[in-house]
């Protein structure tokens, strides 16, 4: 799908399109409904309530991937050719029990790789209610910038194609950023 198309689609389809577009692609998607829910087409209430329902299932799905696969010879082989040792997992599992906040925060915004932390939270066992008390905060945060963003500024800052553009040049920066972050902290 091409980026300039997402407006019509979503107004077109409104609330129908809204589910799995956000979860192909939530932020992005999330910034451009604020924005029309400022012109009149969304319920910003009903978009917000979307965004964190989608955003708990899909998180919930990763983290049990990783809780109840990990035992799998097909996880083994996936750790070990990645070269992910017992050392490796105890620094994780440390992270998550120390930082555990900060870790989901990183884990959320982390674009492409969200979906391998959410599952490691698993696989180091994280407690299913420290997980979605992380979960529902970061998202209730995440999505509801964005909606204000979108909005309070989504006519302000351009068409829509350059705004999504430039939020995906953010969202790239931020991932880098992240990466970067992360090698230092696996290092050190």
């Amino acid at each position: 799908m091409v980026l300039e198309s997402l407006t019509p689609v979503l107004i077109k389809y409104r609330y129908w399109i809204l589910i799995p577009l956000s979860v192909v692609e939530g932020p992005t998607v999330a910034f451009v409904a604020g924005t029309l829910a400022a012109l009149g087409y969304f319920n910003l209430y009903v978009a917000y309530g979307i965004f964190i329902v989608k955003d708990l299932a899909v998180d919930g799905v990763y983290y049990g991937i990783g809780r109840y696969a990990a035992d799998t010879a097909f996880a083994t082989r996936l750790l070990t050719k990645a070269r992910v040792t017992g050392a490796e997992m105890q620094h994780v599992r440390s992270l998550w029990n120390r930082h555990g906040w900060r870790t989901m925060f990183v884990a959320k915004l982390s674009w492409g790789l969200s979906p391998a932390f959410l599952a490691v939270a698993g696989i180091v066992a994280v407690p299913i209610a420290a997980f979605l008390r992380y979960a529902v905060v970061i998202a209730l945060v995440q999505y509801g910038v964005l909606l204000f963003l979108g909005y309070y500024f989504g006519d302000a800052i351009g068409p829509v194609s350059r705004t999504i553009r430039v939020i995906g040049y953010v969202a790239a920066g931020t991932a880098l950023a992240t990466i970067v972050y992360l090698r230092r902290r696996l290092r050190a």
